[in-house]
C-alpha cells in the first residue's frame, strides 16, 4: 500500500472532466485525449491540493490518516464536496466496502467501524446515486494504520518543513524511518503546530521518497484552541502518546528535537541523530519487550481500567467507600459535619471563595476548629478569589490568616498589572478539594459560595429574584479509603509548589469499602488528562452516556460523542441556563454577561442536537418557596458529571470545554463500581424525566435563533478556547 501517487487521481479527474471530452454515446471528441492527458498531468498537483481545506470542501475528500489498534472503533470521515450528487456515502479499505450510510445533504459525514487486523490500509470514499448506480469518488487517499505487536516509533516531520538547505544537510531525518523499520519498529509520522500543515507534509514525504505510514496531525486550530503565544507542542506530545496507547498502539519511542524533556511517562524522546546512534548500537532492542508488555496488559486488564490507565496516567485504587452528592443542602451539611469532627487537620482548596452567607459560615467553623487545636490549610485561586491580585485581599481570607493555626495560600497571585499576559490569566487552578484528618476527602465542582451549597427549597424565589441568588445544580464525591491518600498528595503538591511549609506525613488509610476508583489530575499546560479521561470513557460506551454540564464542549470531546452516536448508543446531556429562566423560558434578572453566555453555550449545542444527542434543560423541583410564574425554575448547571453504561462515572471539577481541557488544573474521580454508578444514573434519570427536552422545532428554541447566531459570531474565542 502506498501514499497517494499522481496516477491515483486520474480516474477522479476523468470522471469530473470526461464529459468535456466525449459525446453522448461515449465516443471521444476531438481534443478528448488532450483532456485525459491534462487530467494525468494535474494529478500530482491536485493530490497535493486535496489535502488543503479549501479544495476538500470544493471537491470532497477523505479527512485524515488514522492510527489505532486492532479491534478498536475507528471513525472514517469525509467531506461531500460542492455539487456532488448522491444519497449514499461509501467507505472502502483497499477497495473493499467497509461502511455505507445514507446522506441527507450534510457537508461532512462519517462512519464508525472496527479496525481490521494489523496492517496499512488505503481509505477511499465515494458518493453513490442508488438509482443510477453512479459512484463519484472523492478526492484524496488516506491511510488507516493498524498497529501490530511491534513497537511503534512516532517520527516528528517538522524538520522536513524547514528550508531545503537544512533538509539536504540533515541526512538523519531522511535515513531514520527506514532504519527504524529495519530495527524492528513500525513508524508513524506526526506534526504539532498551530496550523494544520497536512498538505505540505504530504508533499514533503512524497518528494523525499519516505516510507508509507500514517501521518497524525495535531493542530491547535483543529482543537479550537487559541494558543496565545504559548508553545503547546509538549502538551500535545504527551496527550497523543497516551491517547494512542489507550487505543492499543504500543508507542515506545518518540523522535523529535522539539519535544525533548516532555513528560510522557518515561517514554524516550530522542533527536533523529540520537535515535540513529542508539539504534546502531543495539540500545533500542528492548523496545520489542516493552511493546509486548503493553499488548499483554491490554489483554489482561479490564478494558475500562486499561484505557484510563494509559490515557490519563492515573491508577485504579480499590477498597473505598464512594458517595456522590447532588443535593446542595445535603452537601453543605456533610461538609460542615466533617469539619466539626476534625481532630488533627483540615485541608481545603477552592477556585472561588466569595463573600456570601455560606462562606461566612464556613470561615466561622474553620476558625472554631483551629482554636480547638486543628491545623487548617486553605488554598484559593488568586484571580477568582480576588486574593493577592494587584494588592487586594479577600476579607474572608483576612479573617482566616489572623488565626495562628490557619495558613492560606493564594495560587498564582498577580502582583502587577503591567506585563501580565493573557495566558497567565487563563492558567488557573480550578480544583475543589477537601481532606479531613487525612481520612476523608471530597472532590467537588462546588466553590465556596452560597449558590453551590443552598438548596432550591431554602431560597425564596419570586419573579424578580436575581439570578445570582438562585441556587445551581452541582455535584461532589466523598471518599473514604486508600484513594484519600491520592487526593491529599494532590493538595500537598500544590501547597508546596505555592510556597507552603512542608506538611507532616499523614497515616496510611485502610480499606473502607468495596468500591474502586481513581483520581485523574490535570495540570494545566502540562497535559490534557481531563479531556483524555472523557474521551476514554466515551470510547468505552456501548449503550448510553449521560453528561451533566453547561459549558461549550471542546471539539475533541464533541468528536468522541459523535463516535458514540455512530455506534448506535444514546447520549443524554443535562444542561442548564447560564441566566436562570422561569418556567416559560423568560429570564430572571441577570447580568448581561450571563445572558450572553447562555446564548453562546446554546449555540454550541446545535451541532450536537443535529447529530442526535438528547439534550435537556434542568428543571429544579417545585417547592412552596418558589412563587415565580409557572412555579418552576430552570437554573444554571455547574455540575461536571459523566456516566457510561452504568459501569463508570466521573465527578469533579473538569468541565468539557477547552479551558478545562488545556489551560486550568483540574481533579476528577472516576468511579469504577457498577452499584455506585447505577445509583447515580438513577438520580440523574429522575432529573432528566422532569426536565425540558430541547426540541429544535419548538417555538422556544426558534425564537432565540437570532440571538444565538449573533453571539456565536461575536463571542471572543480566546475566552473559552
Amino acid at each position: 500500500m502506498a501514499q497517494s501517487k499522481p496516477g491515483d487521481l486520474t480516474a477522479f479527474l476523468r470522471q469530473k472532466l470526461g464529459e468535456l471530452g466525449r459525446d453522448d454515446d461515449g465516443e471521444a471528441l476531438e481534443g478528448g485525449s488532450l483532456i485525459e492527458r491534462a487530467a494525468s498531468a494535474l494529478g500530482a498537483t491536485l493530490d497535493r491540493w486535496s489535502r488543503a481545506p479549501g479544495l476538500s470542501r470544493l471537491f470532497g475528500s477523505v479527512d485524515r490518516d488514522l492510527l489505532t489498534g486492532p479491534g478498536e472503533w475507528v471513525e472514517l470521515t469525509a467531506q461531500s464536496g460542492v455539487g456532488v450528487k448522491g444519497s449514499l456515502g461509501r467507505f472502502t479499505l483497499d477497495g473493499e466496502v467497509v461502511a455505507e450510510r445514507p446522506l441527507a445533504g450534510e457537508d461532512e459525514w462519517s462512519a464508525v467501524i472496527r479496525a481490521p487486523a494489523a496492517g496499512l490500509y488505503r481509505i477511499d470514499a465515494a458518493i453513490v446515486d442508488p438509482k443510477s448506480g453512479r459512484e463519484t469518488p472523492l478526492l484524496g487517499r488516506r491511510l488507516l494504520q493498524v498497529a501490530s505487536a511491534r513497537p511503534v516509533a512516532l517520527v516528528d516531520v517538522a524538520p522536513l518543513l524547514a528550508s531545503r538547505a537544512r533538509r539536504d544537510e540533515d541526512a538523519a531525518v531522511l535515513e531514520l524511518p527506514r532504519a527504524l523499520q529495519a530495527g524492528g519498529f513500525d513508524i508513524a509520522y506526526f506534526d504539532i503546530h498551530e496550523k494544520n500543515r497536512d498538505a505540505t507534509i504530504h508533499e514533503a514525504l512524497v518528494d523525499r521518497g519516505l516510507p508509507d505510514a500514517a501521518t497524525l496531525i495535531f493542530a491547535a486550530e483543529d482543537n479550537e484552541l487559541r494558543t496565545l503565544g504559548v508553545d503547546f507542542s509538549k502538551l500535545f506530545g504527551v496527550t497523543a502518546t497516551r491517547r494512542l496507547r489507550a487505543r492499543g498502539v504500543p508507542v515506545t519511542l518518540v523522535v523529535s528535537e522539539r519535544l525533548a524533556g516532555a513528560d510522557a511517562d518515561a517514554l524516550p524522546v530522542l533527536s533523529p541523530s540520537e535515535a540513529l546512534v542508539r539504534l546502531g548500537r543495539g540500545e533500542l532492542a528492548d523496545h520489542g519487550e516493552r511493546a509486548a508488555r503493553i499488548f499483554v496488559g491490554r489483554s489482561a486488564d479490564a478494558p475500562g481500567s486499561w484505557r484510563l490507565d494509559q490515557a490519563t496516567g492515573s491508577r485504579r485504587v480499590a477498597g473505598n467507600e464512594l458517595r456522590v452528592e447532588l443535593d446542595n443542602a445535603s452537601a453543605r451539611a456533610r461538609l460542615f459535619e466533617l469539619i466539626e469532627a476534625a481532630t488533627t487537620s483540615i485541608h481545603l482548596q477552592f477556585y472561588i471563595m466569595r463573600p456570601s452567607s455560606f462562606a461566612e459560615e464556613l470561615v466561622v467553623r474553620l476558625i472554631a476548629r483551629a482554636r480547638a487545636g486543628v491545623r487548617v490549610r486553605v488554598m484559593v485561586d488568586a484571580l477568582y478569589s480576588d486574593q493577592e491580585v494587584l494588592g487586594r485581599e479577600n476579607p474572608l481570607v483576612t479573617s482566616l490568616t489572623a488565626e495562628p493555626r490557619i495558613d492560606v495560600r493564594a495560587i498564582r497571585p498577580i502582583e502587577a498589572a503591567r506585563g501580565v499576559e493573557v495566558a497567565r490569566l487563563k492558567k488557573r487552578d480550578h480544583r475543589k478539594l477537601v481532606i479531613v484528618d487525612g481520612a476523608r476527602a471530597i472532590v467537588s465542582g462546588r466553590n465556596a459560595s452560597s449558590e453551590y451549597y443552598r438548596g432550591f427549597d431554602e431560597i425564596p424565589i419570586h419573579d424578580q429574584t436575581r439570578h445570582e441568588r438562585i441556587p445551581w445544580l452541582d455535584a461532589h464525591v466523598e471518599i473514604a479509603g486508600p484513594l484519600v491518600e491520592e487526593v491529599d498528595r494532590c493538595f500537598r503538591a500544590t501547597w508546596q509548589a505555592e510556597g507552603g511549609d512542608p506538611i507532616e506525613e499523614a497515616p496510611r488509610v485502610a480499606a473502607a469499602g468495596p468500591s474502586a476508583g481513581r483520581l485523574v489530575i490535570h495540570q494545566g499546560l502540562r497535559d490534557a488528562n481531563s479531556m483524555a479521561m472523557y474521551e476514554a470513557m466515551l470510547d468505552l460506551a456501548e449503550e448510553r452516556v449521560i453528561i451533566v454540564n453547561d459549558f461549550p464542549i471542546v471539539s475533541a470531546i464533541g468528536r468522541a460523542i459523535r463516535r458514540v452516536l455512530r455506534r448506535g448508543a444514546r447520549v443524554l446531556l443535562l444542561t442548564g441556563c447560564a441566566a436562570t429562566r422561569r418556567d416559560d423560558g423568560s429570564f430572571f434578572p441577570a447580568p448581561v454577561h450571563r445572558t450572553v453566555f447562555e446564548y453562546m453555550v446554546k449555540a454550541r449545542l446545535e451541532p450536537l442536537l443535529a447529530a442526535g444527542v438528547e439534550i435537556f434543560e434542568y428543571v429544579a423541583p417545585r417547592g412552596p418557596r418558589i412563587v415565580a410564574r409557572g412555579g418552576r425554575v430552570r437554573p444554571y448547571v455547574h455540575a461536571k458529571v459523566m456516566t457510561v453504561d452504568g459501569k463508570l462515572a466521573s465527578v469533579g471539577s473538569a468541565n468539557l470545554d477547552a479551558t478545562a481541557s488545556f489551560w486550568e488544573s483540574e481533579a476528577n474521580v472516576v468511579i469504577e463500581d457498577p452499584q455506585v454508578v447505577a445509583q447515580l444514573e438513577g438520580a440523574l434519570m429522575e432529573m432528566i424525566d422532569r426536565s425540558l427536552a430541547i426540541d429544535r422545532t419548538s417555538e422556544y428554541w426558534r425564537r432565540e435563533a437570532a440571538q444565538r447566531a449573533v453571539v456565536a459570531k461575536l463571542w471572543p474565542g480566546a475566552l473559552y478556547s
